[in-house]
């Protein structure tokens, strides 16, 4: 089985000319080895191409862009060693995000920054191969005409950065000097994160540190692993418990209220996982994709979670023009509302 890292390499590469010129991707083609013989189709490709994902292989198989010997196919083929597999890439979107009208939560606003609660499920600016569209960026360009242009193309105004499923509070800078000193302040770790996650099981004390150092996984790029060896970054998080829903310190679940002081991907979600309490509902380092909490609470009304239970719920920084130090807190988003309320607070809780 091979790593991500070393994906098979095309047997053919046809390269084609759009009308107006500039080249399209280039079709690949793949042939199975002995080893991989078996494995789902989506799987198998979503390794040999770890840029795409394994729904988006799904979707691309869906618009008709794998054939195996020339012909169509479904995700749960099972490969065989005579199958030639081609994929045709969708063409490469233009790289230049447009303004969308989306309504924004805004909790302050004024010459220099923007500092908004972002919605669960928007991603923060296009990514490489994804179209430039419907994400925080859209959305910005539609809101205001004077974002800062410091930073990587494509990304006006972004400072810093939110997983897609993860809500809460963001800051935004809307000029290229208050852009530069919000970058300072997070580098040089003046600028102060809180997160509120609801996890799998209640932590026998009330209080806690993670020292635990991250890289990337060998095996999906997409994920973080802690990993003790050279080349991976520091990471450090702080945490209390602050509510709780059930008694049993195996079936029940915690609201951790935790305060990153490195700024890593993933961070909180491998660490609480390291310390054996993973986020509800995190298809990348958790147990499952969807919850009620009817489970927990029999009479509770419907709550279904769909999205992992992290969010951004604080952030304090020092004003990149009049340095007055700001507070800036994000409500609880209307899914994570009944957990919140559903639970018992700790003794020493907020």
């Amino acid at each position: 089985m091979r790593t991500w890292g070393h994906p098979h390499q095309p047997l053919v590469v046809a390269a084609t000319e759009g009308p107006s010129g500039p080249a399209r991707p280039e079709r690949r083609e793949f042939q199975v080895e002995s080893e991989d013989v078996g494995d789902r189709l989506d799987r198998w490709l979503s390794r040999q191409v770890p840029e795409h994902s394994r729904s988006a292989f799904r979707r691309f198989i869906d618009e008709g862009r794998i054939t195996i010997c020339g012909n169509s196919c479904r995700a749960s083929h099972r490969i065989q060693l005579t199958d030639r597999v081609s994929f045709d890439p969708p063409p490469i979107p233009s790289p230049i995000p447009l303004p969308e009208d989306h309504q924004l939560q805004v909790l302050h606003q004024d010459d220099d920054i923007i500092v908004i609660s972002k919605e669960a499920g928007m991603i923060v600016h296009p990514a490489p191969g994804a179209p430039p569209e419907a994400t925080l960026v859209n959305a910005l360009l539609g809101h205001s005409d004077q974002l800062s242009s410091v930073g990587e193309a494509g990304r006006p105004g972004i400072v810093h950065r939110l997983d897609r499923e993860t809500s809460g509070v963001m800051v935004i800078a809307r000029t290229d000097l208050a852009h530069k000193e919000l970058a300072r302040q997070f580098h040089d770790r003046e600028i102060a994160k809180e997160y509120l996650a609801l996890s799998h099981g209640i932590p026998t004390t009330l209080s806690g540190e993670i020292d635990l150092p991250l890289a990337r996984s060998l095996t999906d790029p997409r994920k973080r692993v802690v990993r003790h060896e050279q080349g991976a970054r520091e990471s450090y998080t702080a945490w209390k418990q602050i509510r709780t829903i059930g008694k049993d310190s195996m079936k029940g679940i915690c609201w951790f209220h935790c305060f990153p002081r490195t700024g890593r991907t993933h961070q909180i979600r491998v660490h609480l996982r390291a310390i054996g309490h993973p986020i509800l509902c995190d298809f990348h380092y958790g147990r499952e994709t969807k919850l009620d909490l009817s489970r927990w609470v029999p009479a509770a009304p419907d709550a279904p979670l769909q999205r992992h239970a992290l969010h951004a719920w604080r952030l304090h920084l020092r004003h990149p023009s009049s340095h007055q130090s700001m507070h800036f807190e994000a409500p609880l988003p209307e899914d994570l509302v009944p957990w919140w309320e559903s639970a018992t607070a700790v003794q020493d809780g907020e």
